[in-house]
């Protein structure tokens, strides 16, 4: 029987993607469905019957309301195989001759449909990919205003059997690219790099290093033309790069999007430093970020900061995590140093989009007088006491020293890379892995698992309750800091848990006064979606519907009961959770997808 138009079948050929590296293109074929078993039946139970009404979509379908998708961590596997075991990280089937103790119900490997396998250490197979694209094409490219892309589109390198080499790297990222370019050919994309886009991953040397040349070149080339043509430089110099997305209506000014590179700031990144030194790759990302800042306001525009890494404590050097929340929190110096403006403003970062860990969470970011170091403190005390600010930050603003270098050659023109820059030596530092590797033995008989991979492989059983501390330290303050963001965590693509991604809406006009949020400015955040594909479900049809792919999970504001995403919601909302057990339970629930 003919499919009808919008079906995936098991002869719908699926997105092409151009590889350099291997010189033709990638296909996947849709393989034979297979049955559904009971393994994960009971874990997603929930799931396959979960629905929400659509409450509030009248009060967001206001033409002042614009909308963007965040996308993140669709980790590509070309070698996924349907039916493998999972501990062989779904490359390989199992063998004929079985280890008497093997378990298949506890391996899983009759689950590994064509779309993934939920809650196991595999990537996402092909289809899933061209699935994503297909539905994001049909149902979402004519209603958004641009997309955030934050990074990890190359496989894990889990399998000893199958190193994965820096070209399956740059194929993955290819392979993305070309997903999102088909689905999104009118709106901007912006691309993003993460831990698992370099090699070996978390690795990632100094600008002007050949390894840090080579990875910046070759991902510029596989996300090319979604870079900005004048940004190209600073790109190929440090991975980070700024692009405009949006005008406002009916005012000047609009948003612009700095993608960051925050494996220069990762503690798992042992090929650099913190951020103190003067030629530390991570404070030459910080001036260029406060760089951006002072144009922004210049040119009357707000900020997106995106990136892989979230920004906390445990993900970056304590020099990088205060640099950064310093530096996204702190007023701006006037546009120029001799405008008769004296006045200090503080640039509004409409929002700071990170992916990495796969869940669906947020946090507070705040700068603090005690992440100001008793060095840093003497500089201001002894130098200058009405100017507090730090060596580096005052060389961007007057562009002298080293950052303004930067600014003249690299940050600010569209010319070539100028090889004079001073490199810094390679360092090695302490050195902390966040991605465990699945080690497994094979012999000529049967494969036999050291780690059984099938485990739930989650973040710490205290990250939840580590966030709340933090959510409890920053309401106890007295008096509140005055200085706080919010920093989103969008769950992944890759069925970590369940493929996931957020819809988020924003204020891109001014409503009337009187109007509902006329008393926000423009560029605020009100709200976000939670989409994600039940493929325990999917992986047992024939054909498939790519329009209702992705279903609605949950908005945020049905769930918390809030009126929009400022900083105030957000305060008032920690404090209810922090004093409701019941909450607390459904906000862990919705951490992991319902999962756990």
């Amino acid at each position: 029987m003919a499919a009808r138009k919008g079906q995936l079948t098991e002869t719908t050929p699926l997105l092409p993607t151009h590889s350099k590296h291997r010189g033709k293109r990638v296909f996947a074929a849709v393989a034979a469905v297979l049955a559904a078993g009971s393994l994960f039946s009971y874990l997603l139970l929930a799931y396959c019957n979960y629905s929400i009404a659509d409450t509030s979509s009248k009060r967001l379908s206001s033409a002042a309301v614009g909308r963007y998708l965040h996308i993140t961590d669709l980790h590509v596997d070309p070698n996924y195989m349907e039916g493998a075991t999972t501990y062989s990280q779904c490359h390989r089937r199992p063998p004929h001759v079985l280890p008497p103790d093997y378990d298949s119900a506890k391996d899983g490997h009759a689950h590994t449909g064509r779309f993934g396998i939920p809650l196991a250490k595999c990537d996402s197979p092909i289809a899933l990919i061209n699935a994503t694209s297909e539905h994001l094409k049909r149902e979402w490219a004519h209603k958004l205003d641009f997309v955030i892309w934050t990074g990890d589109s190359g496989r894990h390198d889990g399998d000893p059997e199958q190193p994965r080499t820096f070209d399956q790297i740059i194929q993955g990222n290819d392979i993305a690219s070309a997903a999102l370019r088909s689905a999104f050919k009118k709106i901007p994309v912006v691309p993003n790099i993460g831990n698992n886009d370099v090699s070996p991953h978390n690795e990632l040397a100094a600008p002007g290093h050949k390894r840090a040349c080579k990875t910046f070149r070759a991902l510029e080339r596989s996300w090319r033309p979604l870079i900005p043509k004048d940004q190209v430089p600073t790109f190929h110099y440090g991975g980070y790069f700024a692009k405009d997305v949006v005008d406002y209506d009916g005012r000047k000014g609009g948003i612009t999007a700095l993608s960051l590179n925050t494996i220069y700031w990762y503690r798992a990144n042992a090929k650099v430093g913190g951020c103190r030194a003067k030629d530390s790759p991570g404070l030459a990302q910080l001036a260029w970020i406060r760089y951006q800042m002072r144009r922004a306001r210049m040119r009357n525009r707000d900020i997106i900061l995106l990136g892989h890494v979230l920004p906390n404590r445990d993900n970056y050097r304590p020099s990088c995590y205060h640099g950064y929340a310093r530096t996204v929190t702190q007023t701006v110096p006037p546009p120029a140093l001799n405008s008769s403006d004296s006045s200090e403003e503080l640039v509004n970062v409409h929002a700071q989009l990170f992916g990495h860990s796969n869940v669906d969470v947020w946090a507070f970011v705040g700068q603090e007088a005690k992440w100001i170091n008793s060095h840093d403190a003497l500089l201001i005390a002894t130098e200058n006491v009405t100017d507090k600010r730090l060596w580096w930050e005052r060389e961007v603003d007057e562009e002298s020293g080293r950052f303004g270098k930067l600014i003249r050659d690299v940050w600010s023109t569209d010319v070539t890379m100028h090889a004079a820059i001073n490199q810094p030596d390679e360092r090695a530092w302490e050195d902390m892995e966040d991605d465990p590797q699945v080690h497994f033995t094979e012999s000529a008989d049967h494969i036999v698992p050291v780690v059984n991979a099938t485990v739930k492989q989650s973040l710490p059983s205290d990250f939840v309750e580590s966030l709340l501390k933090e959510f409890e330290r920053v309401l106890v303050q007295n008096p509140p800091n005055p200085r706080l963001g919010v920093t989103t965590i969008s769950p992944s693509i890759i069925p970590k848990y369940v493929p996931s991604f957020r819809i988020f809406h924003y204020l891109r006009s001014q409503p009337a006064q009187g109007e509902r949020w006329w008393h926000l400015p423009v560029g605020t955040l009100l709200d976000y979606d939670v989409y994600w594909a039940n493929i325990h479900k999917l992986n047992t049809k024939a054909q498939i519907d790519v329009r209702s792919f992705f279903t609605r999970l949950y908005r945020f504001s049905d769930e918390y009961k809030i009126d929009d995403l400022s900083i105030n919601s957000y305060l008032k909302w920690a404090e209810r959770l922090l004093s409701s057990k019941a909450l607390r339970k459904r906000f862990r629930s919705l951490t992991y997808l319902g999962t756990q």
